[in-house]
């Protein structure tokens, strides 16, 4: 009797059990047609985050998924079809993903639209932006740093500021919503990864302010590299002569704290150098501080790149332009298209 029992018991279905999260209710994929840089899916947390373009209406995103055979999408109690349903994504939506014994999964669903906010990356500073903070402090920008001037001037002029510490490899999903970025300096090198993250953002569309500084001690700047800017050496002095343009209207002479000097401009036609040292500071391109026949006085070191869809301001010196005001004229010359 008792076995006959056990055996009954045994054949009996139990209800699932709420707290039992099904681990192959997954999104494989995630997007929609206004997004504009890779979709981040966070499998552990189940949190998908998705950037789109500054002129899309969130409020009515037509999602297109993909999720593993035999369960079905739910939204909002609503049975969600793939490149069908339409959902307002003006705040985080919860999604559920069940099978045919309601075995599910909760995820979170958000929607960031590019705007002109403000990134610095700092992410490989070497201690120009984060200093005295490094790796054992943590990076908190409320925190005293070098760059706190710089970030508290923007931020009093209206803007969105973000700052990035060190110790994580560079994500598109770090870039999300920001359309304007400052780069500070590029000590540390950049992993493959890193540098087709930037690829995308240029892609996209993006107004990237490029500091680097002197190569004295670390001569390679992957970054700049991939980009197109060739900087090389040490120099000091002033940036006293500027080129007539928009961003440097009105700009005084900049103080030029151990920085490069940009080699490669006559070379590349996207290059449009904006700023030149004084006419008795010179480059020093091999660092053995003497000034040698092929180094050059007045060296450029200030300009601009274009790309299709982005504009590159670049300087090769980041510790004078910490105190200034002058780069938040940036986003003044290439506005969000």
């Amino acid at each position: 009797m008792t076995i006959g029992v056990l055996l009954v018991f045994g054949c009996e279905s139990a209800d699932p059990d709420p707290d039992v999260v099904d681990k192959n209710a997954v999104f494989l994929t995630f997007s929609a047609k206004e997004q504009t840089l890779p979709t981040s899916i966070n499998g552990r947390e189940n949190i998908i985050r998705m950037e789109v373009g500054h002129d899309a209406d969130i409020t009515g995103l037509t999602p297109e998924f993909d999720i593993p055979a035999g369960y079905s999408v739910y939204a909002n109690g609503k049975e969600q079809i793939s490149g069908s349903s339409k959902v307002n994504f003006s705040e985080p939506v919860s999604y559920e993903i069940k099978d045919s014994d309601n075995n599910s999964a909760s995820w979170e669903v958000s929607v960031v639209p590019l705007g002109c906010k403000i990134l610095v990356d700092a992410s490989h500073d070497g201690g120009v932006w984060w200093f005295p903070q490094w790796e054992g402090t943590g990076f908190d920008p409320d925190q005293p740093h070098q760059g706190q001037q710089f970030a508290e001037l923007l931020r009093g002029k209206g803007f969105d500021v973000t700052e990035l510490g060190r110790s994580e490899e560079l994500t598109e999903e770090m870039f999300f919503g920001h359309y304007i970025v400052i780069r500070f300096n590029g000590f540390q090198g950049y992993s493959a990864r890193e540098l087709e993250v930037y690829t995308k953002l240029i892609d996209r569309g993006m107004n990237l302010v490029f500091l680097t500084d002197h190569k004295r001690n670390e001569p390679t700047d992957e970054l700049g590299n991939h980009l197109g800017l060739d900087f090389r050496g040490i120099a000091f002095g002033t940036i006293s002569t500027f080129a007539p343009h928009e961003i440097t209207s009105n700009m005084l002479p900049l103080p030029y704290i151990a920085g490069s000097v940009i080699t490669n401009a006559s070379e590349n036609p996207d290059i449009e150098i904006l700023g030149w040292l004084g006419e008795t500071e010179y480059g020093d391109l091999n660092s053995n501080d003497v000034m040698d026949s092929n180094e050059p006085l007045a060296p450029a070191v200030m300009g601009v790149l274009t790309y299709p869809k982005s504009r590159i301001f670049f300087m090769g010196d980041s510790n004078g332009i910490e105190g200034q005001p002058h780069a938040e004229r940036w986003k003044r010359y290439a506005p969000m298209k």
